[in-house]
């Protein structure tokens, strides 16, 4: 038994190195500015009864310092007031356009097919996906594009800094970069052979048109719930460049407003930041629970101490790159423990049901 309780430790020890390695790679949009090279970019953003959010990206967007610049929107049939919002924009706007989307055909997803028609209409050398909870300062497109150039990426993507403001957002929104930040490196994701080390954020998802066009990514995973990181795995597997970063005040995000709301869209696809695999899941959040009581009665209270000791230093390296404030998630620490299990649950129930709903339709899963 005494095996176990060093395998634990191990195991703790590797979390906390990839921790580490991401803390001192230092993974931020670079505030670079693009100088002289001004490419046409696309902003492109897949709405579905978006009219709470909207006006603020579109806000953001219309005051942006980059002056190549197309913003085009797809209204999913929404039965809100995003028709209204996107017309009495259009009409102050002239770079700006929008139309329907069309009726969604049999085996596509939702956003999927809804970001397949934006690429079809833009005419950018850059795609820049947005959601519409987004926010984006006025110089986000000119790091993005002088990032992705220098480097030249087939695909960009950020994951913004997330507003968090209620309690029950705080017991739910970290967890993404909790799990995230402890288990992927992400200088590793740059690396083309390693498809498998691979991640990537539907908010900000920052395409190479030509790359792009040549393999029409949304189509490939028309069917997936969870694009972004499947997106992500292709572009390796064909030998493109990718790179994952973290957003400053340059991008954030308010993905939920109140616990269930946050519940219920983290349990579509937890499964995923743990490689489609839910035995993982499962495993990763009962060694959460029993880490410290099992190394104090299989090795020792000072390894026990050891672990917890660990445990706070991990805390505050995510909540450093997360630009969340240390405290706060040690406050929650537990009751994000114990929302990440119940995230879980509802995910192996949905897929113990073979469907999802969200925004109003059904998934197959």
């Amino acid at each position: 038994m005494i095996y176990i309780g060093y395998i634990l430790l191990i195991m703790l020890m590797l979390r906390f190195m990839v921790v580490l390695t991401n803390m001192l790679s230092k993974p931020f949009l670079p505030k670079t500015n693009s100088g002289d090279y001004l490419p046409k970019v696309s902003v492109l953003i897949p709405a579905r009864n978006e009219e709470a959010n909207l006006p603020n990206l579109l806000s953001d967007l219309s005051v942006s310092v980059y002056p190549n610049l197309e913003v085009i929107v797809c209204n999913d049939h929404s039965t809100d007031g995003t028709s209204k919002i996107l017309s009495d924009f259009q009409e102050a706007n002239s770079n700006f356009n929008w139309f329907l989307g069309e009726k969604l055909p049999e085996g596509w997803g939702g956003k999927n097919y809804a970001c397949h028609q934006l690429a079809q209409r833009a005419t950018g050398d850059y795609l820049l996906y947005l959601d519409a909870d987004v926010r984006v300062s006025a110089l986000l497109i000119n790091y993005l594009v002088s990032f992705a150039y220098r480097r030249k990426l087939a695909l960009l993507s950020v994951f913004p800094q997330q507003q968090i403001i209620s309690n029950g957002e705080w017991c739910t929104v970290p967890i993404m970069n909790w799990i995230l930040l402890s288990f992927l490196p992400l200088p590793l994701v740059r690396m083309r052979w390693f498809p498998s080390l691979s991640a990537a954020n539907g908010q900000v998802m920052f395409f190479e048109t030509k790359s792009y066009q040549e393999h029409l990514w949304h189509q490939m995973v028309k069917g997936a719930n969870v694009e972004d990181i499947t997106i992500a795995r292709m572009v390796k597997k064909k030998k493109l460049r990718l790179a994952v970063l973290l957003g400053n005040r340059d991008v954030s995000c308010r993905m939920y407003t109140e616990y269930n709301e946050a519940v219920n869209g983290f349990a579509r696809n937890i499964h995923q930041y743990f490689g489609g695999s839910r035995c993982w899941m499962f495993f990763f959040v009962l060694i959460s629970w029993i880490r410290v009581p099992a190394l104090f009665f299989l090795l020792s209270p000072w390894f026990a101490l050891l672990a917890f000791v660990i445990e706070l230093i991990m805390r505050g390296q995510f909540s450093y790159l997360s630009r969340q404030p240390i405290g706060k998630n040690y406050r929650f620490y537990f009751r994000q423990l114990l929302a990440l299990t119940i995230i879980a649950y509802r995910n192996i129930k949905n897929n113990r049901k073979g469907f999802i709903e969200w925004k109003g339709r059904e998934y197959q899963i």
